[in-house]
């Protein structure tokens, strides 16, 4: 990245009194990078950078000051307007100083000076005379910062408003009859730098490249945020929730992901990756941790299951992978809630209302949620790499902290699980009998938690129920969403 720093100098006569030059300095960088990389499917990913830009203009170069000196000391201020105009959402920092390490302003016929050298800050009425300052509120006025030591006068953590890009500031010099007549100058500078954008959800492109300062640096909105920031336009205003589109590199697929008010990053759409048992998952895209691959025993069934094709035996089915991509009259939902046969285009969130795949939790764990386990957490999990099967316990990066300890959500307020920002879907289950069950009445969504040799931990929802430690059996087919760990 190249740093441009331009300098301006304007000079002029004054007719009588103290004369304030001032120089300024501003930054501007640009330097656009276009990266390309190819996934494992050979498609050609182009994912633009767009580094910062950032300019400084001022509304007057020269500050001139026509003083008619008293015995007691004449004050008189004046304003400068400085423009800061950047794309950067992590915002900018503006500074103020003398162009140099001495902050007096020198006379251009004698030997006298106007100093800068009180002590705190002082009003028109305490400034004593012979002396220069600045303020920002033109009411209290400081030294003049050296230029070693400048001040930052302005420091901002978003994406800046209107009002945020300009700042005032306003110079004063008091005069007394024992200061000689002429001209007195001094250039001052104001520099500006742009924070580098932060690596947010919306700086990343895809699941795999999630990691947790990705989501620690994503705004963490309030729990009474409905409407989203789809391109980090409104970083760190929490009346937002943060929301992007990722693509699973492992099949290409889109994700809806958002921030909650948990301070996780959760997927907002169920897993739809289809399992193959020719094929097997590698620990750098999968959230594989005990293990640096896994293959399923059985591909993602794409017809109603059966007894004979999702075992009706609960320990057979709990042994080995099982999953099931619904058929198109179960794929769809509208408003999280009625199966259809085809999804109503909404913009950009029609794509939530898939129902996703249906994952027994020896498949939603990738072989390490196993029917002998009676307790625990499973260590990996289907999820992409930098993502987590939700725990099933009351702490952090589960269902139970997430929907009642963060929103405060519990059996009357069920329904509004339906609602943004969480979107989920009432997608039902299949049990292990190869039956739907309680598709458009009840939410079900895996945790990575088992709760007995038979059963799960689960989240189970309908409009006046909610339970997210519901037990739920290891050879039934739930929806998967994943936490970003």
């Amino acid at each position: 990245m190249k740093k441009q720093k331009i300098r301006k100098v304007a000079a002029a006569s004054a007719i009588f009194g103290s004369f304030l030059l001032l120089g300024f300095v501003s930054a501007l960088f640009f330097a656009p990078i276009i990266k390309t990389n190819a996934d494992s499917n050979a498609n050609t990913k182009i994912k633009a950078t767009v580094s910062p830009v950032i300019s400084l203009a001022l509304d007057s170069n020269t500050m001139e000051f026509n003083i008619t000196p008293t015995a007691t000391g004449s004050f008189n201020s004046q304003s400068v307007v400085a423009t800061v105009n950047t794309n950067s959402t992590g915002g900018y920092e503006l500074f103020f100083s003398a162009e140099d390490n001495t902050t007096t302003m020198t006379s251009l016929t004698s030997e006298s000076t106007i100093a800068s050298d009180f002590s705190g800050t002082v009003t028109s009425s305490t400034m004593a005379a012979n002396k220069w300052g600045y303020s920002l509120d033109n009411t209290n006025f400081s030294i003049i910062p050296t230029l070693a030591t400048p001040t930052k006068i302005k420091d901002l953590d978003h994406f800046p408003s209107s009002a945020e890009k300009t700042t005032t500031v306003n110079i004063a010099v008091k005069a007394d009859t024992s200061l000689p007549s002429g001209t007195y100058t001094k250039n001052v500078v104001f520099s500006v730098i742009a924070h580098p954008t932060p690596e947010t959800i919306h700086t990343i492109a895809t699941m795999q490249d999630m990691t947790p300062d990705v989501c620690n640096e994503t705004t963490t909105p309030a729990t009474n945020a409905t409407a989203f920031d789809w391109d980090g336009s409104y970083h760190n205003d929490t009346s937002r929730v943060p929301r992007n589109s990722l693509q699973d590199t492992r099949d290409g697929k889109f994700y809806l992901v958002s921030k909650l008010a948990d301070g996780n990053c959760w997927m907002s759409q169920n897993l739809e990756l289809m399992l193959d048992s020719t094929k097997s998952l590698s620990n750098l895209t999968t959230d594989l941790n005990t293990k640096t691959s896994w293959t399923p025993e059985n591909s993602t069934l794409t017809v109603v299951p059966t007894s004979s094709t999702w075992p009706a035996n609960n320990e057979t089915a709990s042994s080995a992978a099982y999953s099931y991509y619904p058929i198109t009259t179960d794929r769809y939902y509208q408003g999280g809630t009625s199966k259809s046969s085809t999804p109503t285009n909404s913009g950009v969130e029609y794509d939530w209302e898939k129902a996703g795949i249906y994952y027994n939790w020896y498949s939603a764990t990738a072989g390490s949620g196993t029917y002998a386990m009676t307790s625990g957490n499973a260590e990996d999990s289907i999820c992409p790499k930098g993502w987590m099967l939700p725990l099933g316990t009351t702490e952090n990066k589960s269902f139970h902290y997430l929907i009642t300890t963060k929103y405060g959500l519990d059996n009357g307020t069920a329904f509004k699980l339906v609602d943004a920002p969480f979107n989920i879907l009432r997608a039902g289950i299949y049990v292990w009998t190869g039956t739907m069950l309680d598709q458009g009445s009840t939410g079900y969504l895996s945790s990575s938690s088992a709760y007995s040799q038979d059963n799960i931990y689960d989240l189970s929802f309908v409009s006046l129920g909610l339970d997210p430690r519901y037990s739920g059996s290891k050879g039934e087919g739930f929806s998967v969403r994943c936490v970003a760990r």
